[in-house]
């Protein structure tokens, strides 16, 4: 059987007129670095989340490394995070010579489970990266108490979650740092990019120091500290602030696609991303849950032209990450979501044509996938 002519890729961003007229007119004025839009970018950001600084980088895992440095993270520190993530919240803890401790995450939103972080604190626990998964708000109230009783660092990894909302507050206000990407398949692209947002002024400026490396405001060439190359460029930022004003309506249109999808699949033996009731979710992709192994219906999906991809990576299994050697039987919800999940696209640029082939496509996977 010949595959699909029809195509819905993961990633499927909307660049448009105004980005690129953006783009050309920061490339006339001859200032492409970071600059004057870079500075008009981190203030329109961060005053939309309803933070007080937000410092620019060139790409979310910049973002975390920065903040991590920035917070002082060091050799025999421990930073609790999620074991069912990209990498990207992972390898930033390795960078400081600090070790990842991984706890399980809920079975309801996939998102760090609160409930278990208590265990695995220990004297070297310096801080603690929870994940907004997919877009779904991490339960932030009994998060911030834990941080508060113990006296660690919140860093909230906002990667997938821009615009999320817990209890009617956006996301990325309520740790001491937030850091987000701006990757082409995210919410809203500058194509390449980050931000770090804190209301810590002094913080702010240690993470701009930082990013520039670590060279002095006041005299050039002049490095107090050991600092990155992190800097995001004038052209990233002028693309951002178009797809920042564009947002609100991209977060519409992904929260009509799942509601679509969960009214017209709600007959197939299958798990759509959920909602609790503190949460405003953003819905990054669709994600998916099967009851068993999902290897027959990813299958019966790529064929129709419907690209997939894993729930992120299970991060303790992997070779780089074996050293640290976790139990994984204390992360078994994660290990078999991992298994038995995957995602595909909920772009806003979805047709209502591509949601029914959607639509058309699962259901018949899966009733292939249990014969």
């Amino acid at each position: 059987m010949p595959k699909s002519a029809i195509r819905i890729p993961i990633g499927r961003p909307d660049i448009g007129r105004k980005e690129i007229e953006a783009v050309l007119e920061t490339m006339k004025s001859n200032w492409v670095t970071q600059g004057e839009k870079v500075e008009q970018f981190e203030n329109a950001f961060a005053q939309y989340c309803g933070a007080k600084h937000g410092v620019a980088v060139n790409n979310g895992t910049a973002a975390l490394h920065t903040a991590l440095a920035a917070l002082g993270i060091k050799q025999g520190d421990e930073v609790i995070t999620t074991p069912l993530s990209c990498v990207a919240t992972t390898n930033p803890i390795i960078y400081m010579n600090a070790k990842p401790v991984f706890v399980d995450v809920e079975d309801t939103t996939l998102n760090i489970n609160i409930s278990l972080i208590e265990k695995k604190i220990t004297p070297k626990t310096k801080a603690i990266i929870p994940v907004h998964l997919f877009g779904h708000p991490v339960d932030c109230d009994p998060l911030m108490e834990i941080a508060e009783k113990h006296d660690i660092q919140i860093v909230e990894d906002c990667a997938q979650s821009h615009g999320a909302k817990y209890k009617g507050k956006k996301v990325g206000v309520f740790g001491h740092v937030s850091c987000f990407s701006f990757y082409a398949d995210k919410p809203m692209t500058t194509v390449e990019g980050g931000i770090v947002l804190t209301d810590d002024e002094e913080l702010a400026e240690k993470m701009r120091l930082l990013r520039s490396f670590g060279m002095s405001k006041r005299e050039k060439f002049f490095h107090p500290v050991l600092g990155y190359n992190y800097k995001m460029t004038d052209i990233n930022a002028a693309i951002g602030l178009v797809q920042l004003r564009k947002l609100e309506g991209y977060i519409k249109r992904k929260r009509h696609n799942i509601s679509y999808l969960r009214r017209q699949l709600d007959h197939i033996r299958i798990t759509l991303p959920k909602e609790l009731e503190y949460a405003f979710n953003v819905y990054y992709v669709c994600s998916i849950l099967t009851e068993k192994g999902n290897e027959k219906i990813v299958q019966r999906l790529e064929h129709q032209g419907i690209e997939t991809r894993p729930l992120l990576s299970f991060i303790p299994e992997q070779p780089p990450y074996l050293k640290y050697r976790t139990n994984l039987k204390e992360l078994n919800v994660a290990r078999n979501a991992h298994k038995n999940g995957f995602y595909i696209s909920n772009s806003p640029k979805l047709t209502e044509k591509e949601l029914d082939y959607v639509v058309s496509s699962l259901t018949k996977a899966t009733a292939d996938a249990s014969r």
